[in-house]
């Protein structure tokens, strides 16, 4: 009785399927191939071809023999070459990029080895068990032959023996067949390997470890069975998608690595065809002009973009010489995504890294590809109306919901948009599915690879979750005290107090404290050398804000050894306004720099070890070494979600062989339900509520028209002192200041509706214009930032000396596995999210009902500020002062900014038992200029002036306490805040009036 083998079952069934009509392929056994064993060609049918799909040496046959003698060499340099160098060579003679020019001719002719118009007018046979000599004898279970040439190789194992898997094919292809027969692989472009119950393919030079399946999204995800690995063959090896890899989706990259540099090729996974496959008949489609390409974090999209540029320029003809324009949020990802598109024969790609440079070549009509980020559109205009404008759209989940995407879309009317993304948004006005997805498409998604897929793929890790408990004890009665006493010493209101207690109990401020800190740093590098270290791989800390990424960064750096480094990459304010201490600039590189930090961190032998950031590198950036992130930030949503999948890439230890099985996660502040929400993201079906949007632009038109009849015969193109100043004196009383407060808040609620549709722009020049005049006349706020500069760090010194011991505790831990499996179940829950059914439409009526209702809300904090009693006698001159026009405003301004910087001094002497009796402020709640601006203002001041001195004021009062003016961060923030209060009135932030209001401020502390 016969054995089960494997030429009995797998390779049987597989050649079975091979043959059939829609496959197309003839079967012809290895052993009645014409061919000698030691010819890696079928030269027969290799001659055959030149001659049929070239008329040069169809014009003449022997020409025939002017070629087939260089194909021969190309397959003996293998030896001394290598056979990358061999298999690259070779790939531009099948794409017939290899030209020759043939004795008795002129000029040089492509030569062609395979028609690409018809593949199925090619010679297609399939062989089994075709032998091969070589330095060794060697029998391939399965070869495809395309004009003779050996594209494809199969090794098949038997399905009975389960101690053999796919991975032991791969591995005899990978480790023997490809290093003792390599001239048999110059023309490979890929191999495969199955068992009967997986099939997996890779490229020449690529790991066992490394192979994947092809499969498609629109089918379930198969169990391991003989019909899955069918079903993968009928994919995978039909003659034309083949000829397809071979001519738009394969390339070879040189990486630097810790072992030098590493040559690498490049074949496409089977969402990526998908997509380009959709994202080209998108752009040939003239009735639908936008499409959603949702892939999962680290499946490859950057990858996807540029096979998609090759596949549309090889479309030229059919589009008309299409422009590609790719669109980033991120320029550091400008050269990668370059590099890549040349990589794939794109070489045409420009590089448009400011407005002027895209706005010419858009409206110059560059074909090829351009690669810009969103912001580059910004108030653009049309730039071009052409419709073969193709844009793709990367992480277009960010910026593609305001006004930036407002603007792209009005600078490309006619372009058809794609936008890719493996974090949708679907959050109010924020819809991911809306901007780009067609209703035409199933889900609105033009293609969809999801995160259970690509973990059951093999094409992501699957992440592992652990918690830590990270527990202390607040000693909460004698904290309460300690504030009491501070805010009696420091003076501060019932509400003020208020203010500070919820900012000193926030998640910051708690998080901030000095011991936490030295605990959760001294877990991370305890946890990180037992568990991660010995891999080889790297650690990424996301701390909370930018003050805890240093903090971390010392605590870290004093535990590491000396082969062990930490840094932290992070963006600084360095500006005039309100920047970052000087000692954190360090971390806040440029590019170039901040590349060789990656570059570094990449590297498994480079000694740094540990990144830690608070938003940059969160998304969009690929470290296959990266085994861990230390989440110590809350998160939600799509941020979440691309936090937890920064580890979850593919990489093999280049010296140890280690293969990294998973990523992990370790969470330090709870997860849990935002974990679960983040996992359950997907198109609901939900209808945006229907409206009949021209009432409300009348509506919003109507509104503004009122509210600007109120300054007829005002010059609006100036925007300065002086016309506030006439605007104001329009509202000197309190019925017109309480009509037109109702007729902006109106108008915004509207505007804020409406936001961001293009016919807004007709009426955004008027509505900012009131804007400005409202914020002008709306009462003085506190500066809740000054009052926290002032006691935070007092705040938070309480808080920290009143945290008993930090402990974490790593026993015990629940790790959540994010494998597919998980991923399905957890999608499946009822986490409590809405009803996507409401299709009810609402009325232009209902929306204004709202508008009015938060109008009342907003007016109810309008108030007309009283007078106060007198102050003293030597400031009865400054109601002789006449006023007529704003120059005389600002002199004014300059005058009783003098005084009253006067009057606060003498005034703090008296505190401070320094003078004499002096009876001249009243009312200490109040500051010296409004005191004395309020008794003593000349006949028919105008009103702008009342307000420019409540804010002056608003501002002295969180600044006259002793020790402000040695404060660096709390003089630069008074600076700060006072040119802001300038400029909001149109007066110069520098300069004599400055310097005076500076001086009176100062006068406070």
């Amino acid at each position: 009785m016969g054995g089960m083998s494997e030429a009995s079952t797998v390779q049987a069934a597989l050649i079975a399927r091979l043959v059939e009509p829609d496959m197309g392929w003839t079967h012809v056994p290895g052993r009645d191939l014409a061919r000698l064993p030691t010819s890696p060609m079928v030269e027969g049918e290799v001659r055959e071809a030149l001659i049929r799909l070239n008329p040069a040496i169809a014009k003449k046959p022997s020409r025939v023999d002017e070629v087939l003698p260089k194909l021969r060499a190309l397959f003996l340099a293998v030896s001394d070459d290598g056979l990358f160098a061999t298999n690259r060579q070779m790939l531009e003679w099948l794409r017939g990029q290899v030209t020759h020019r043939f004795v008795g001719t002129r000029r040089d002719v492509p030569v062609h080895l395979i028609d690409y118009s018809a593949p199925h007018k090619n010679s297609l046979i399939v062989s089994n068990e075709v032998v091969f000599v070589g330095a060794d004898t060697r029998r391939y279970d399965i070869v495809l032959w395309v004009n003779g040439l050996p594209l494809v190789i199969g090794e098949t194992k038997t399905p009975v023996d389960s101690s053999v898997s796919w991975f032991d094919g791969a591995n005899d292809v990978h480790s023997i067949y490809e290093t003792r027969t390599p001239s048999f692989f110059v023309p490979n472009v890929f191999s495969f390997a199955t068992e009967g119950k997986e099939l997996r393919y890779g490229a020449i030079g690529q790991p066992a470890e490394h192979w994947l399946p092809w499969a498609s999204t629109a089918d379930p995800i198969r169990m391991p069975s003989l019909q899955a690995i069918l079903r993968s063959a009928e994919l995978l090896l039909r003659p034309e998608l083949i000829l397809e890899i071979i001519n738009t989706y394969t390339f070879f990259t040189y990486q630097a690595s810790a072992t030098g540099t590493v040559a690498k090729k490049v074949i496409p996974r089977y969402p990526q065809v998908e997509a380009v496959e959709g994202i080209v008949t998108r752009a040939r489609d003239p009735l639908r002009d936008q499409g959603l390409v949702w892939h999962h974090q680290g499946s490859g999209k950057t990858l996807l973009m540029a096979f998609a540029a090759a596949k549309l320029r090889q479309e030229s003809t059919a589009l008309d010489a299409p422009t590609i324009v790719v669109v980033l949020d991120r320029l550091d990802l400008f050269e990668q995504l370059a590099s890549e598109f040349r990589a794939v024969g794109v070489m045409d790609t420009a590089l448009a890294e400011s407005a002027p440079e895209l706005r010419k070549m858009l409206t110059k009509g560059r074909r090829g590809v351009i690669v810009t980020t969103v912001f580059r559109f910004a108030n653009a205009g049309v730039l071009s109306r052409r419709s073969n404008i193709i844009v793709l759209v990367d992480e277009a989940h960010r910026t593609q919901d305001g006004r930036l995407g407002r603007d792209l879309r009005a600078a490309l009317p006619k372009a058809t948009r794609v936008g890719l993304t493996g974090t949708p948004i679907s959050i109010g006005p924020r819809d991911t599915w809306d901007n780009f997805g067609h209703p035409d498409d199933p889900g609105h998604v033009l293609s969809h690879y999801s995160v259970e897929r690509s973990i059951a793929d093999g094409a992501t890790l699957p992440v592992h979750v652990e918690t830590r408990l990270v527990d202390f004890h607040i000693d909460a009665a004698n904290l309460n005290q300690a504030f009491a006493e501070l805010a009696a010493e420091e003076g501060i209101s019932d509400e003020q107090q208020s203010l500070i207690t919820r900012k000193a109990g926030t998640v910051a401020s708690i998080m901030a404290s000095p011991n936490r800190i030295a605990a959760v740093a001294a877990d991370i590098v305890r946890h990180y050398r037992a568990k991660i270290a010995p891999l080889g791989l790297k650690a990424q800390v996301v701390a909370y804000d930018r003050a805890m990424c240093v903090a971390y960064q010392n605590a870290i750096s004093e535990l590491l050894g000396e082969d062990e480094e930490c840094t932290v990459v992070m963006t600084c304010r360095t500006g005039k306004d309100d920047p970052d201490p000087e000692e954190w600039w360090v971390y806040d590189r440029d590019r170039a720099a901040e590349a060789k930090v990656k570059q570094r961190f990449r590297d498994p032998e480079d000694p740094l070890k540990i990144l830690i950031v608070t938003a940059k590198l969160l998304t969009g950036f690929d470290a296959p070494a990266e085994g861990v992130i230390y989440l110590d930030k809350p998160l939600r949503a799509h941020t979440l979600f691309q936090a937890i999948t920064r580890p979850n890439r593919r990489w093999t230890n280049p010296v140890t062989g280690q293969e990294k099985l998973h990523g992990l996660v370790v969470d330090y502040v709870g997860l849990g339900k935002e974990l679960a929400a983040a996992l359950k993201v997907g198109y609901t079906g939900r209808k945006k509520p229907l409206i009949d949007v021209e009432d409300l632009y009348s509506e919003l038109a109507h509104v503004i028209a009122t509210a600007l009849a109120r300054f007829d015969g005002i010059d609006r193109s100036d925007a300065g002192f002086a016309t506030l100043q006439k605007a104001q004196e329009r509202l000197a009383t309190t019925k017109p200041r309480e009509g037109f407060a109702k007729e902006f808040i109106m108008a915004q609620g509207l505007f804020e509706f409406l936001w961001p549709a293009p016919e807004l722009r007709t009426y955004e020049p008027d509505y900012r214009w009131l804007a400005k005049i409202y914020a002008s006349i709306q009462p003085s706020q506190l500066s809740d930032k000054l009052l926290w500069m002032r006691l935070g760090a007092k705040t938070q010194n309480l808080i920290a000396r009143h945290i008993g011991d930090v402990r974490i505790d790593a026993s015990g831990l629940e790790e959540v596995v994010l494998d597919a499996g998980m991923v399905q179940v957890i999608q499946q829950l009822d986490l409590g999210f809405d009803d996507p059914d409401d299709e009810r439409p609402i009325t232009a009526a209902e929306v204004l009902d709202s508008i009015a209702k938060r109008l009342a809300r907003k007016l109810a904090g309008i108030t007309v500020h009283p007078l106060y009693e007198s102050l003293a006698e030597r400031l009865e001159q400054l109601r002789q002062t006449k006023i007529i026009d704003a120059t005389q405003s600002v002199e004014y301004l300059k005058r009783i900014l003098e005084l009253a910087r006067d009057v606060a001094r003498a005034d703090r002497a008296e505190r401070e038992g320094q003078l004499g009796e002096v009876a001249i402020l009243p009312d200490p709640r109040l500051g010296a200029l409004t005191q004395i601006f309020l008794e003593y203002q000349p006949d028919f001041t105008p009103r702008i002036l009342e307000s420019v001195i409540e804010k002056i004021d608003a501002l002295v009062l969180q600044t006259r306490y002793t020790g402000w003016q040695a404060s660096q961060p709390g003089d630069r923030e008074v600076r700060r805040q006072l040119r802001v209060i300038l400029k909001e009135y149109g007066l110069p932030p520098t300069g004599a009036l400055f310097d005076r209001a500076y001086a009176y401020i100062a006068a406070n502390y």
